[in-house]
């Protein structure tokens, strides 16, 4: 779980951070408050609830004026709260296997119908290493490609721009491209 959620904190800074990397520290806290207090799919609660029993108080509730917790006394505010956690355990567990078989469903799925067209355009997942800079915070995905040839079920003939050079890569590299007006996603295929 610690490994997974690093690799969310670092596609989150690789994504704000600027070109020098040198402010990539001043984007942690508001990070933190958004993922503590979104909703996981894998638990259908958020990672506040599940640990405290309650949502956190964000500023938007400070504006809003949402009235605090009704005073009560610490032995029926412990009684509640075993209850709360209990019942918030045992979701969070049902949510979890039901989040596993989907996604085995969904990755058997995507196994069995690997692949891209000819002349499709793709995303090349290719970490680039610059002195100086964290390579954890660099873009990992280079493109557009085309793909000019399938060569055989898991090997493509890739091609960047009418004149580059093609590259011969496994689809396991490979993305599919996906272009917007304001962001560029790469959805990838493995």
């Amino acid at each position: 779980m610690v490994e997974r959620f690093n690799q969310t904190l670092e596609r989150y800074l690789a994504k704000v951070v600027d070109n020098r990397q040198r402010d990539w520290d001043k984007h942690i806290q508001p990070f933190l408050l958004s993922y503590r207090s979104a909703v996981h799919e894998s638990t259908a609660v958020t990672p506040a609830f599940a640990n405290f029993g309650r949502e956190l108080r964000l500023p938007a509730d400070l504006i809003t004026r949402i009235p605090p917790d009704a005073p009560r006394s610490i032995t029926d505010y412990a009684n509640d709260l075993r209850n709360k956690m209990n019942d918030v355990y045992e979701h969070v567990r049902q949510s979890g296997q039901q989040m596993s078989e989907k996604m085995k469903t969904r990755y058997d799925r995507k196994m069995n119908n690997k692949g891209f067209d000819e002349g499709s355009l793709v995303w090349l997942h290719n970490p680039v290493r610059s002195k100086g800079k964290s390579p954890k915070l660099q873009a990992k995905w280079d493109g557009p490609y085309r793909i000019v040839t399938r060569i055989n079920d898991v090997t493509y003939r890739i091609q960047k721009g009418a004149r580059g050079t093609p590259k011969i890569v496994h689809v396991d590299r490979l993305a599919r491209y996906i272009y917007d007006d304001t962001i560029m996603l790469g959805t990838s295929m493995s």
